[in-house]
Formats: structure tokens, sequence, C-alpha cells
């Protein structure tokens, strides 16, 4: 910094410090600094993965064993419960703290297998049409804008009739229920990045398109396809909810939360802990995402950082 002379006072030359310059490096820090909240979602979501892998072991009973004997009984903390039914049971027995856990075993099983799939697929679309466009990008985008205009619901129920119910089933028809949302958004990015100065590079230098494509264009698009995830992990977790509720998901005797909700729907006055347990746990699952989701969208969008 360089110093000027007036009269007998040497004084710093003045540094210009501009709105933007002063505004954006708080804004920036203080979006990065995971707010409480958000960090009490990822204890939330850390916690819900090791039940789901430790179901087996800490569950108190076999998910799977009726006890006709103590059907719909109270928690233990209600007139009527016992200590050796926490939550209670419902109509045939079943312990459902047990069922629960083995239900967050099932759930988040089934949404990550799915995501993994519908992430795969929209983003290996995304790519080709972005890059190439002309017809296959055309073709793509009708199909997204098909699947898009047309309740997946109905087309699962469709193939449910067609190929059976199941797992597996359900894991595809979930998977792809959301491909769609990787495709548009990493389209738009493919077709920024083809443009910019080191696409054009490799292109001089001779680089094959699916090495432009692996090495130059997929790593930017880490950010977008993280922020989508955890956005398309909860709907593909209500997804399943909503086909196992139906009857259409996970079958008896496998618990799963969307099954037990609709279990306990007809003992709501009698027994109201069969539907209510399965319940508070999905919907603190999906509020856990979703703002795990939020939070990302803000920390990784960089036209979030200006603001």
């Amino acid at each position: 910094m360089s110093n000027t002379l007036i009269g007998d006072r040497p004084t710093a030359t003045p540094v210009l410090v501009t709105t933007e310059n002063a505004v954006r490096t708080p804004n920036v820090r203080r979006r990065r600094r995971v707010p409480p909240t958000v960090l009490l979602c990822f204890v939330v979501v850390a916690a819900l993965i090791l039940v789901a892998i430790f179901a087996p072991i800490i569950a108190p009973h076999d998910p799977q064993k009726q006890a006709l004997i103590a059907r719909n009984r109270p928690p233990a903390w209600i007139h009527g419960g016992s200590p050796t039914y926490l939550l209670g049971t419902d109509n045939l027995g079943y312990d459902i703290l047990s069922r629960l856990l083995s239900g967050a075993r099932v759930s988040l099983g089934i949404g990550a297998l799915a995501t993994i799939i519908g992430a795969t697929l929209g983003t290996l679309l995304g790519l080709i049409g972005g890059f190439f466009r002309g017809t296959v990008d055309w073709i793509i985008m009708l199909a997204v804008d098909a699947q898009l205009a047309m309740p997946f619901i109905i087309v699962a129920i469709v193939a449910i009739a067609a190929f059976g119910k199941g797992i597996p089933i359900l894991i595809v028809l979930a998977g792809i229920s959301g491909w769609m949302l990787y495709a548009r958004a990493c389209r738009a990015t493919v077709l920024a990045l083809r443009e910019r100065e080191f696409v054009t590079a490799a292109q001089a230098l001779g680089a094959s398109n699916g090495r432009i494509l692996g090495k130059h264009i997929l790593p930017n698009l880490g950010s977008i396809i993280l922020v989508i995830v955890t956005i398309d992990l909860r709907r593909v977790i209500l997804f399943e909810a909503t086909l196992s509720f139906l009857g259409l998901g996970v079958q008896p005797p496998q618990s799963s939360w969307g099954s037990m909700i609709d279990i306990g729907r007809e003992y709501l006055n009698t027994a109201w802990w069969v539907s209510v347990f399965p319940g508070v746990a999905l919907m603190l699952t999906i509020l856990a995402v979703s703002l795990i989701g939020d939070w990302l969208r803000d920390v990784l969008d960089p036209r979030s950082r200006l603001g």
C-alpha cells in the first residue's frame, strides 16, 4: 500500500471497497456455515442409515413374528402397555418398534437404489442430448415431456398388474419415475458447457467425444446431481410408501412404513399408534432430507452466492 503526503501527514492511499465485495464474502461464509437445524437433519439421516444397517441386530423382536395374544397392545407408557413392546403392537401382534426399524431398512434401501438408477439414467441421457443435440436430443426431450405429462402412478399400477408385485419391480419403477429431473438439468448445463473454451480446446486437440464428456463435462455436473439426488430421494421414499399404502408395494409379512399406515388406519380410534408411529417416522425422514436438500442448493448454486 503506497503512502502520499498531504501537508506534513502521511496518509494511506484509499482502497476501493465495492458493495459487492463488502456483501458477498459474509453472505458466502454465512451460507457455507451449517445451520443448527440442518446439522440436526444430518444427525437424523445418519441415525436412520445406522438403524437401517443394523436393524436385524437392534430390533427387540422378529418383525415378521406374530403374537396374537398381545395384539393391539398400547405403548409402554400408556395404561395396559408393557416394556416388552415399547411402542405397542398391531392387530396381528407384530411389534411396532421392530417393524419400524425393519421398515427403515426397506424404505431407505429402495430409496437409495431407485435414486441411483434414476440419477444414472437421467444424467447419461442429459449428457447425450445436450452434447450431440439434433435428433437424439429431440427424442430424449420428447420422452421427458411425455413422461411428465402422464401421472406415473397410473403407469406403476399397470406395470405391477403386468409384472407382479415385489421389491425388484418396485425399485425399477421408482428409479425410472424420476430420471427426467436429472436429464433436464444436466442437458441445460451441458448445452452451456459445450461452448466453453476448454471443450473447444479438447476438441481441437483431437479428444474423443467420450473423453470430453467423461473428463471435462461430467465433473462439472457433480453439484447439480447432488442437489437433485436429495430432492429425488424424498420423492422416491414417498413413492414407495404410497404404493405400499395402496397394497401394490412391499408385501406382507415384509414391513414398510406405507403398509403399516394402511394397516393402522382401520384402528385409529382404538389403536392409533399402529399408524401414527410409522407416519411420524416417514414425516421426519422426508423433512430431514428436504432441509438438507434446500441447504445444499443454497450452498452449491453459484447464483445464490450473489444475493
